[in-house]
């Protein structure tokens, strides 16, 4: 709780800090004109390229080192992709809330709580099958997942909302997370810490 209370209140004073600078530097900085077709189009062909390179370094670097940081990689776009998604579709749908932000993390929570159970099994998985659920945890749930535009909406919302959107998601991560781990752990079926064995023997 005490991790959780200062999460979220380290992020709102972030959130209003920045605020406060740009509004602060924004008389002295002119704005940037919209990027044209041509550069928008040369960004996004840039960023598929960089993705498609996760691919053959996932696979020609050392399958030790894989689960570090290019598994991560490799899953990070279909996570952000996802959260993108939601948002556009489902924001709109609710004047209550940001229902597609509250839907990309609690999908996420859910899904690293899953992760964090096969992880933990009592006959671990294989190696290649811990880079995976590592890469999913960290890379797709982590891109998934957002605390920053969670805390900026939250700062947006009005009081009222802002406080019922704040509870209703740690409401909801929390029980969900309680579903998905406490069957698990208070069967025998995983150990409290992770089982899974990242290096190549």
């Amino acid at each position: 709780l005490t991790q959780l209370g200062f999460t979220i209140a380290l992020s709102l004073s972030a959130v209003e800090f920045g605020a406060h600078l740009s509004t602060s530097i924004a008389p002295y900085i002119p704005s940037p004109p919209s990027p044209s077709r041509t550069t928008r189009y040369a960004m996004t062909a840039l960023a598929i390229c960089i993705y498609a390179a996760t691919f053959p370094a996932y696979f020609r670097m050392p399958e030790a080192f894989r689960h570090q940081a290019t598994s991560a990689l490799l899953y990070s776009f279909p996570g952000t992709l996802v959260r993108y998604l939601l948002s556009i579709n489902l924001n709109k749908r609710s004047k209550l809330f940001p229902l597609g932000t509250f839907a990309a993390n609690i999908l996420g929570t859910g899904l690293i709580g899953v992760f964090e159970v096969l992880q933990s099994t009592r006959g671990p998985p294989s190696v290649n099958a811990c880079n995976v659920l590592v890469g999913l945890a960290n890379g797709f749930c982590g891109c998934l997942t957002t605390v920053s535009t969670f805390a900026a909406e939250v700062a947006a919302l009005e009081n009222k909302k802002s406080w019922f959107y704040v509870l209703l998601s740690v409401v909801c991560s929390q029980l969900l997370l309680l579903v998905i781990l406490g069957p698990s752990y208070w069967a025998g079926h995983v150990s409290e810490q992770l089982t899974c064995n990242y290096t190549v023997t």
